[in-house]
């Protein structure tokens, strides 16, 4: 696994899990009592078909993880985000959309694991969010996560999320500096920020719940590196795991950051997912990857299809079928994307 962009000797390797060329985890609490095993044997399972599946180019029934965006919106203008929340056409998924969703997966006991709540935005502008956990929930999903800037919790929320059955939380929070984190994090407070995701921690905890897992983020950065190893250290006996990654701008392209330079990359290779994931956009629109962050490449719309029938369809598969002739660039998301490299 390639991840030489980090300097390797700042991390406590006996505790890094590798999770692709451009991002890694390190085990915080769970280096004591890792939470996926209370998953069981389906976690176990799923895992490894998000592997082998890719690998043998096999489409299997439903996808795997599903990205559905709660809110196209963020409250934050991050110096290093690729998203174009000021151009795109933004909103909030109705309930009645995701009642959809969620009621093809109940109805039909879809073997679809994962689903995640976030794609371009904040996830917890979403005034209903602590119901769609309580929905996925419902509807069999079993890992149920998202990503957040954190900034928007209080108690209620965190209670409710928790009792909903969130599985995961992963907070982006890229410097344990003040004036850095609140320079690269236009719009929030480095103080506030902290409290609330120790809040959220110390109020699961309470709670008597192993979930949801936490971890922290932070993409790395020229401006951060020196503090990577302060960093692990503040927060590998509070939260689950500690998430890095590489920093990336434009359409997935490495990040050309003066110190902290991707190695030259060369080989590019089919995605994996396009045999482990779809994206659902807020109002309906469906794209086949989480790198299309500009829609370049919509294979559908939910309102009217199904999640199966997309899965199937005409368009992804041709799609897949360019990726393994690899024919990259006959498809416009693909084109410059390096995520699909190495």
């Amino acid at each position: 696994m390639n991840t030489v962009f980090i300097p390797m000797d700042l991390l406590p390797m006996e505790r890094v899990v590798p999770v692709s060329a451009d991002y890694l985890e390190v085990l915080g609490t769970d280096r004591h009592d890792n939470v996926e095993k209370y998953l069981g044997p389906s976690y176990l399972a799923y895992r490894k078909n998000w592997s082998e599946l890719p690998r043998t180019q096999t489409v299997g029934d439903y996808p795997l993880h599903l990205d559905v965006e709660a809110a196209a919106v963020c409250n934050l203008r991050c110096t290093m985000c690729q998203i174009p929340f000021d151009t795109m056409p933004s909103g909030l998924i109705s309930i009645d959309l995701f009642k959809k969703i969620m009621d093809e997966i109940r109805l039909n006991k879809a073997e679809l694991p994962s689903v995640k709540f976030n794609f371009r935005g904040e996830p917890t502008l979403h005034p209903r969010i602590a119901e769609f956990v309580r929905l996925a929930r419902e509807a069999g999903i079993m890992d149920v996560q998202f990503n957040t800037n954190g900034t928007l919790l209080n108690e209620k929320l965190s209670r409710d999320l928790i009792a909903a059955g969130l599985v995961r939380i992963k907070f982006s929070l890229d410097s344990m500096d003040p004036s850095l984190y609140d320079a690269v994090r236009k719009g929030a407070h480095y103080e506030k920020t902290l409290e609330r995701i120790l809040e959220f921690i110390r109020i699961r905890n309470e709670m008597g719940s192993k979930f949801p897992s936490v971890m922290v983020q932070m993409v790395y950065m020229s401006m951060n590196q020196k503090e990577l190893k302060d960093y692990i250290h503040f927060w590998e006996d509070k939260v689950n795991r500690i998430g890095i990654s590489r920093y990336r701008s434009g359409n997935n392209e490495a990040g050309e950051d003066a110190q902290v330079k991707a190695p030259q990359q060369k080989e590019r290779f089919p995605c994996p997912q396009l045999w482990q994931r779809m994206v659902i956009l807020f109002d309906g629109t469906v794209l086949m990857c989480c790198g299309d962050h500009h829609s370049k490449n919509p294979i559908g719309d939910i309102k009217t299809r199904t999640i199966r029938d997309l899965w199937h369809s005409p368009e992804l598969t041709a799609m897949r079928q360019l990726h393994r002739e690899q024919r990259y660039d006959e498809i416009a998301a693909c084109k410059d994307c390096q995520i699909n490299c190495r």
